[in-house]
């Protein structure tokens, strides 16, 4: 059904679509905005976010109702208004003319409800949610709700190991769910949720999304863990309408051996820093890792980054497992029942476990005979895996053996904390830092450095303060031949659990997520942090590549050949 119009300057419009909706308050808009500029060849009704009303320049018409102006049919041509193809084709050579398409966008129930005359086109879908674009103002435009927050939780990270990573999602989810203001959590990023956080799903509030499926928009979309160049912001943008990331460490931000390259790692520092100018929110795991990104991205908002510790009760007190689980079989066998010193992590340099070895040598020079047992994954990269087998291999002290596991089961990891006599946590590098709490959970206390996150957590006053195999043997020792020393490490480190809970995590995760729902999106969130972080994920694909590996001896000739 079409409808003509004419404005006061004489302009006439073909009005296509229920022209019911064409209101004298939108008559009166609609004629006005045609006689403002020539240019203008089509003007669209367009549903919007409730109680707006603007105008707004698009790539082409869209909408239940369509106004086209027949003053331009000399410049681009005849059209046909029952023919949904030749309108189209005017569509698009009015485009090509460099004429305008424009909105006016309603936040009215009748235009929400009414059927679509036309679909926008992709480049208006896209810009929607490109925080730079004036559509993504218009249209994705917010109110929190008070009282009221849902949730899109990015759980990609939940892979088939539960590491310190997994724990702070599945800890933190079971906190949320018990506010009273979360009234849902969507799950998204896997199709199913490994069996460790398998009973997140049976909360009523907590929905896991399939990857076919786009879920609703939520007021929050928070990434527990570091956003890499897996994740896509403006992806994010279309799930919520403000963006949380999580900065656990800046571990592989530092140590470029974590790289496939010199160019991999600078492509990295940088995606980390145009994520953090691209998110809404920032939350870190220690006050440490909060001061260092404020440190090495000096145009962050402060009162957009907050320093959330981790909770350290997801262990009951004492909860000692009677058996390892199967994967220890041929361990406790070997152990015989003698004591051991378990070194629990995997085999990353900044974990130290060659470190480790060195300093429980030394214990047994002291003449303290026991085991050492090194559990976690080998990795790929900045290993220390070559220098421990060194060491076991030139280990003759009978005193003691060296055992060495890969992953082990969450059974056998409670067993093994509460079964070793001293725990060694010689790492270097940490955003937070689970194992001694876990130990001293269950009963067994732990040997550390004082620094960083561990210092300002712990908050002991008798731990090494440095990397010196003394100091730590030292401490080992200690720890082996006096139970009080033994108690009151344990003591020390259950009064950091009583102090950091997960319920107090939850409920000021929740507090800072309604403060970020009240600000506005960072203005910095169009500075692009998806294309650094496709950029990135490119870089990085080439940069480890075999091709790019055999071809090195060429750059490093021609690089030469430059600079003579």
């Amino acid at each position: 059904m079409t409808e003509t119009i004419r404005s006061r300057k004489g302009r006439t419009l073909v009005v296509l679509g229920d022209p019911a909706l064409l209101t004298m308050d939108r008559l009166s808009e609609f004629t006005a905005r045609i006689d403002t500029d020539p240019r203008i060849a089509t003007m669209s009704l367009v549903a919007g976010p409730p109680g707006l009303g603007q105008w707004l320049r698009a790539a082409g018409p869209a909408g239940p109702l369509v106004a086209v102006a027949t003053d331009l049919i000399d410049l681009v041509g005849p059209f046909d208004a029952d023919d949904p193809e030749a309108l189209a084709a005017w569509f698009g050579r009015a485009s090509e003319r460099g004429l305008w398409h424009d909105w006016w966008v309603a936040g009215s129930t009748d235009v929400a409800r009414a059927e679509p005359l036309l679909p926008p086109a992709d480049v208006d879908v896209v810009e929607m949610d490109d925080p730079s674009s004036a559509h993504h103002a218009a249209l994705r435009r917010y109110r929190p709700r008070s009282g009221r927050l849902t949730i899109t939780v990015d759980v990609t990270w939940l892979g088939p190991y539960e590491t310190g990573a997994q724990v702070l999602t599945t800890a933190a989810l079971g906190a949320l769910v018990l506010d009273d203001t979360v009234t849902e959590i969507r799950l998204v990023g896997l199709e199913q949720l490994p069996g460790y956080a398998a009973h997140l799903a049976e909360s009523p509030k907590i929905v896991v999304v399939s990857p076919d499926d786009e879920p609703p928009m939520s007021d929050v979309v928070w990434y527990p863990n570091q956003i890499d160049g897996r994740s896509n912001i403006a992806s994010a943008r279309r799930l919520g309408a403000r963006i949380v990331t999580t900065y656990l460490d800046l571990i592989a931000y530092d140590i470029p051996r974590y790289h496939a390259s010199a160019e991999a790692w600078r492509a990295y520092r940088a995606l980390q820093r145009r994520i953090a100018l691209s998110v809404d929110g920032i939350t870190a795991i220690s006050a440490d890792v909060a001061e260092r990104l404020l440190t090495e991205v000096p145009r962050l908002e402060p009162e957009r980054v907050l320093a959330l510790p981790l909770g350290l009760d997801h262990i009951p007190l004492d909860a000692v497992p009677e058996e390892p689980g199967d994967d220890l079989e041929d361990l406790v066998k070997s152990l015989g029942g003698k004591r051991f010193v378990a070194v629990l992590g995997n085999d990353f340099q900044h974990k130290n476990r060659d470190f480790a070895i060195r300093v429980w040598q030394r214990a047994l020079q002291e003449g303290q005979p026991c085991d050492l047992v090194l559990a976690g994954l080998h990795v790929k990269s900045s290993s220390s895996k070559k220098e421990e087998d060194d060491l076991v291999a030139r280990h003759l002290d009978l005193r003691g053996r060296i055992h060495t596991v890969g992953h082990v089961s969450s059974q056998s990891r409670a067993w093994l904390l509460s079964h070793a006599t001293v725990v060694l946590y010689p790492t270097s590098a940490e955003g937070f830092g689970f194992v001694p709490y876990e130990a001293a959970a269950l009963g067994t206390p732990a040997v550390f450095t004082d620094f960083g996150p561990l210092k300002e957590i712990a908050a002991l006053t008798d731990l090494p303060r440095s990397w010196s195999i003394d100091a730590h043997a030292t401490d080992l020792v200690s720890l082996l031949v006096d139970q009080g020393a033994r108690d009151r490490r344990v003591l020390g480190l259950r009064e950091a659990i009583a102090r950091y809970t997960w319920a107090e995590f939850g409920r000021r995760l929740v507090e800072f997520f309604m403060e970020i729902t009240r600000m506005p999106e960072v203005a910095t969130s169009a500075v692009g942090a998806d294309t650094a972080a496709a950029d990135a994920a490119a870089l990085s694909a080439i940069l480890s590549s075999r091709s790019w590996k055999a071809t090195a001896p060429l750059r490093r000739l021609g690089r030469r050949s430059r600079r003579g």
